[in-house]
């Protein structure tokens, strides 16, 4: 989910989606439907209207007047984003929530054989996971994490092996119910010293969740069960050199199939386990290169609620929230653009957008500097992290990116840039045991 107050585009067709002939396992936002009036039209009770979504909307009603002690009085709003719908509830004790149903209904797809289980164990993951998250960051405020307020997880019922309709109620989707924060997601002011105030907010949050301290029961729960880590390691979780070396070895391994035939792919694994120790400063003075980080996985505008002031209130979605040593920290912020580092770790910027001038361009170099610069204020250990790994984090971004398609020509793309690595390393004497 990245929008769930995000108004979603339109469709212009005329049928019903709980009606619709499509094969998708996630549910389309509902033909000509603005996300408004949704309580109106429920309290109308008129049995013309077609259906707007495969699941009852009372039944989300009840669930969570049944679990919040109050009953609702409107949905003012309704969006989608990737994953989820949010509707925007008021209670009748005056309280706004944000309700996330789940987009997919676990009872619903045709699984293979023996996939059932695998799937809705996923599913399952991912829910307790950003429950997880939201309990660890209830008390740091600084971080701004969205307040859950109560939560369930998906249910497989093994009875809709021969479903031909979707189930209509509840059970296989995941409810989040959060307290609804003042503001709305992707805002961006049009006035520019506004622009460097939302920044330098959002600044100070990367920093402070880089700078926070994971509990070592956290870590040895979630970091090997989150992608896009791997799920297997030869050696114990710990904030070290030695850890760090053997979880970006581990990510090769995974994306290397041990097959003879797969020849460029295999001179790829070779010659990164060569680079890999290379690239992994001594960690000497400097052990807080290792030290373990919760990483959001797609912080930007998107996912924060801002008020016009601006301020930030809340950040929400970590659906791709994964554990990485430091030195592999992503600091990327999302805006209309990505800010982000280049390769010899400066401020840059990427994702484009067609026709953008050679002004706005210059424009939002100067955004991504000032991000930069703040967050390097907030927490100057980032900053030493980004400069120290930005080798590995390349290796790591390539490793990460990959998603299944021909391991030759994925891997193959990082050998020129591997072995021109090694030459230098060779040369500058880089290599620091």
């Amino acid at each position: 989910m990245s929008h769930d107050d995000n108004q979603s585009r339109l469709s212009s067709s005329t049928h019903s989606s709980w009606s619709s002939d499509s094969s998708t396992w996630w549910d389309d936002w509902p033909p000509d439907f603005d996300g408004t009036g949704l309580f109106q039209r429920l309290a109308r009770d008129d049995a013309d209207d077609p259906p707007l979504f495969r699941f009852d909307v009372r039944d989300v009603l009840r669930e969570v007047e049944a679990r919040l002690g109050s009953a609702v009085v409107d949905i003012p709003k309704v969006g989608k984003g990737s994953n989820y719908f949010g509707m925007h509830m008021r209670l009748a004790d005056d309280r706004d929530i944000l309700a996330r149903v789940a987009r997919l209904d676990v009872n619903w797809p045709k699984y293979g054989e023996g996939r059932a289980d695998e799937f809705v164990d996923q599913q399952v993951t991912e829910v307790q996971f950003e429950a997880d998250v939201y309990d660890l960051l209830r008390q740091r405020r600084e971080i701004f994490a969205a307040n859950l307020l109560y939560y369930r997880a998906p249910v497989f019922s093994r009875s809709t092996k021969h479903r031909r309709l979707p189930p209509g109620n509840l059970l296989g989707r995941a409810l989040f119910l959060f307290e609804k924060t003042e503001g709305v997601n992707n805002v961006w002011p049009n006035d520019p010293e506004k622009r460097l105030q939302l920044l330098e907010q959002c600044a100070r949050i990367r920093a402070a969740l880089f700078s926070f301290a994971l509990p070592p029961n956290f870590v040895s729960s979630w970091m090997t069960r989150r992608p896009p880590c791997a799920s297997s390691l030869s050696v114990d979780i710990a904030p070290t050199r030695e850890f760090a070396i053997a979880f970006l070895a581990a990510k090769l391994d995974e994306a290397v199939l041990d097959s003879g035939s797969l020849t460029v792919a295999l001179r790829a694994r070779q010659i990164l386990l060569q680079l890999i120790p290379l690239v992994m400063p001594s960690e000497g003075d400097q052990p807080d290169l290792y030290r373990l980080v919760l990483e959001h996985g797609d912080f930007g505008l998107h996912n924060m609620t801002i008020t016009d002031a601006p301020s930030v209130t809340s950040l929400y979605d970590w659906e791709s929230g994964h554990i990485v040593p430091a030195i592999l920290s992503d600091p990327q912020m999302s805006i209309y653009v990505d800010l982000g580092i280049d390769g010899d770790g400066r401020p840059a910027i990427s994702r484009l957008w067609e026709g953008i001038t050679d002004e706005e361009r210059t424009d939002y170099v100067c955004y991504a500097e000032h991000y930069y610069r703040i967050l390097a204020e907030q927490e100057p250990r980032y900053l030493h992290a980004i400069k120290a790994g930005r080798d590995a984090r390349h290796i790591w971004s390539a490793l990460k990116s990959w998603r299944g398609e021909d391991h030759e020509q994925h891997l193959g793309e990082l050998i020129p840039w591997a072995e021109d690595r090694l030459a230098q390393v060779a040369i500058e004497g880089l290599h620091i045991l």
